[in-house]
């Protein structure tokens, strides 16, 4: 856990969940295996998780002594849950993820965003736990899925399942052009086309470009046509980063679009 993120669009970070594995191109170049691997190596939590070349071992632990932790902060703040890792990997059984989210129920106060490459298995989990719980989704609990490129798109469909009231996708890295457009209207949570329960199928949009030593270039225009796609169905859209080692400063994007930073 982070008490303050580095991460633009969230606040803080709560790790319960640590270790991870592989999925899709979007993962080559994960800053939490780098993380793993490097400065937080010699810790607990973290040691043994990578190999010899600093990749994810497929290991995955579960940590029930941070559970508590959003519960001692009392002021609001978003939360990244599970950020060194995914919730909703395999490996993470059903009833620790459902001890993480009576954790959130309980806290209001917060945003709570997860971020998933697995949207399949979150949303076979939502209908397990809103059944389990006999809850309705907390609206403070926000669910996202990556997706890198066009062919990982398709996450879209799992994620419009699950009945929440934010739902957003994370472009980044964006490695070739997304269209996004033809899963705004796609939420299958009510069973209307076009979605009429909660809004739009994806309500929020993160688009960066990759980062660190080994990062793969983004074209602005593929940046450029996401932001058109927002505009167009009144979805919210923060621009993080351009590509690069160092991509804090603005470099080629244009001004008016590094400005749209609209989580609210």
């Amino acid at each position: 856990m982070a008490d303050k993120s580095k991460i633009s669009w969230t606040d803080t970070t709560w790790s319960p969940v640590t270790g991870c594995s592989r999925v899709s191109p979007g993962c080559l170049n994960c800053y939490s295996e780098r993380l793993t691997a490097g400065r937080l190596s010699r810790q607990p939590r973290y040691t043994g998780l990578t190999d010899q070349e600093g990749h994810w071992t497929g290991e995955v632990r579960c940590h029930p002594e941070l559970l508590d932790q959003p519960l001692h902060w009392k002021k609001p703040r978003r939360i990244f849950v599970c950020s060194m890792s995914d919730l909703f990997h395999s490996k993470v059984p059903w009833e620790f993820a459902a001890q993480v989210f009576d954790v959130m129920v309980q806290c209001p106060q917060h945003c709570f965003q997860i971020l998933t490459k697995r949207p399949g298995r979150l949303a076979a989990f939502a209908e397990w736990w809103t059944d389990l719980r006999c809850v309705e989704w907390p609206d403070w609990i926000w669910v996202g899925t990556s997706v890198e490129s066009q062919k990982y798109a398709p996450r879209l469909d799992c994620l419009a399942r699950v009945p929440a009231k934010v739902r957003f996708v994370s472009v980044e890295p964006l490695l070739s052009p997304v269209e996004l457009y033809p899963y705004f209207f796609k939420c299958s949570g009510c069973g209307a086309q076009p979605c009429t329960c909660k809004g739009l199928a994806i309500n929020q949009v993160i688009v960066g470009g990759e980062s660190g030593p080994n990062y793969r270039p983004m074209e602005i225009d593929w940046l450029k046509n996401i932001a058109a796609e927002c505009d167009h169905v009144g979805a919210r859209l923060f621009v993080k980063q351009d590509s690069g080692q160092f991509p804090g400063k603005q470099g080629r994007i244009p001004g008016a679009l590094w400005a749209r930073k609209e989580m609210p």
